[in-house]
């Protein structure tokens, strides 16, 4: 079981500010290009706090703009409901869920992370932290709700027009409700309960919130973290595939398909679009009891520009690479890639895999396209994104997925909402 809280949330004044001109993406998809076009938006845009390499002026502005009333706290303990209205393809999605405090816990019971990540310091989110005494970013949380009973009390509460909405570069439409009803507040932190969580994104915002628990003892509010709740039979849960880059790496093309042929069946195809249409309309089986899915992976040899699907023959072969991992996880197509493909017949190895010095991790199939036009890059191979019941059962397991191997789309904002965790004194 997981506890959330409601809380008194502050957030930016919309009779202050344009509110699509001060909310950004999470920290960590923003680049060093975009840091200074958010900041000519609105010199109250949230990338001074979320990417300002001085940390005390990151929490001298905080401090600045509560006092200017640019952002208010609100005067009741609430749940916030967080809507995303977007296009895939010719469909149009809505995701919908709830932002709340979770009280911390270590990672492998009740908060479950679902991938590895990336070796990065963690040394500027803490020091973020320490000195603004904020969460200034959310955590995406999914929960397995199939009945939809939250879904169903939030959308009982977001009758009346919303607190503010804006639509982002991606034309996602953004909307952000408050809960300030008590009796909704309890049935849904009654509900959540019965629940463990899966970290969807912000594995390491988590660590950070655990870290700082661990160094301030003292700060009552320092064993909870805000977080955006998401139930994964949302009709709104999207997950795209994340496609992998090779570089700073030799490869003689016509040993490695012949290696490749060893374990699977090779179909060279005409063009890049042909490819991805191909990858992403494998046939998924399904029986009774579970999903049988080909295991396809795109493959592009970026120097001879040619392209071809790989079907994996047999799964036997990921039984001896991973024999101590479970029959769900060993037919992963990001572990088939990483294990079979990477490791064994590249000889690239699970530390260079982590360290991103011959992998580049790219979202999706047109930026992976465009990357391509680098000659620095050799190779490309494209992956479809696992499924919701592979996710849950990896987690629930206790293992976790090769890095980037799942992309939640689109992405939480940051700035909607944040957390103080010391009051001044």
């Amino acid at each position: 079981m997981v506890n959330i809280k409601a809380f008194k949330g502050i957030r930016y004044n919309s009779e202050k500010v344009e509110i699509d001109s001060v909310i950004t993406p999470p920290y960590d998809v923003i680049s060093n290009s975009q840091i200074e076009e958010y900041k000519n938006k609105s010199k109250y845009n949230y990338v001074n706090i979320i990417l300002n390499k001085d940390h005390k002026e990151a929490a001298d502005l905080l401090k600045k703009w509560q006092e200017q009333e640019i952002i208010k706290q609100d005067n009741e303990e609430s749940l916030y409901v967080y809507s995303q209205i977007f296009r895939k393809g010719e469909k149009e999605y809505t995701r919908t869920g709830f932002v709340a405090l979770i009280e911390l816990e270590e990672l492998g019971r009740n908060i479950l992370p679902h991938e590895k990540t990336l070796a990065k310091p963690l040394s500027d989110r803490i020091g973020l932290m320490n000195k603004t005494k904020f969460n200034t970013g959310l955590v995406l949380f999914l929960y397995d709700d199939k009945h939809k009973i939250i879904d169903k009390i939030l959308y009982e509460s977001i009758k009346d027009r919303p607190e503010f909405e804006f639509i982002d570069n991606s034309d996602v439409v953004h909307k952000f409700w408050k809960i300030g009803d008590n009796e909704n507040i309890r049935k849904i932190s009654e509900e959540m309960m019965q629940y463990s969580v899966i970290i969807g994104d912000g594995h390491h915002r988590y660590k950070t919130a655990l870290e700082f628990k661990r160094q301030h003892p003292e700060i009552e509010n320092a064993g909870y973290r805000m977080a955006c709740f998401v139930n994964s039979f949302n009709e709104g849960m999207i997950i795209l595939p994340t496609n992998r880059v090779l570089f700073n790496i030799d490869i003689n093309f016509d040993g490695l398909l012949k290696k490749i042929n060893e374990y699977f069946t090779i179909e060279e195809v005409q063009d890049a679009d042909r490819l991805i249409e191909k990858i992403s309309s494998k046939e998924i089986m399904i029986d009774k009891t579970k999903n049988i899915k080909n295991h396809v992976i795109g493959f592009i040899d970026n120097v001879n520009k040619k392209f071809y699907s790989l079907n994996l023959r047999n799964t036997e072969i990921m039984n001896k690479l991973l024999p101590d991992s479970t029959g769900i996880y060993r037919k992963l197509d990001v572990n088939i890639l990483h294990k079979l493909i990477f490791e064994k017949i590249l000889g690239i190895t699970e530390e260079e895999q982590s360290l991103g010095t011959k992998i580049k991790f790219v979202k999706g199939s047109e930026e992976t396209l465009i990357k391509l036009k680098e000659e620095k890059y050799k190779a490309a191979f494209l992956l479809n994104p696992p499924l919701m019941r592979e996710i849950f059962l990896t987690a629930r397991a206790n293992e976790t997925m090769p890095q980037k191997s799942t992309y939640f789309y689109p992405k939480i904002f940051s700035g909607l909402v944040l957390n103080k965790l010391e009051e001044e004194k």
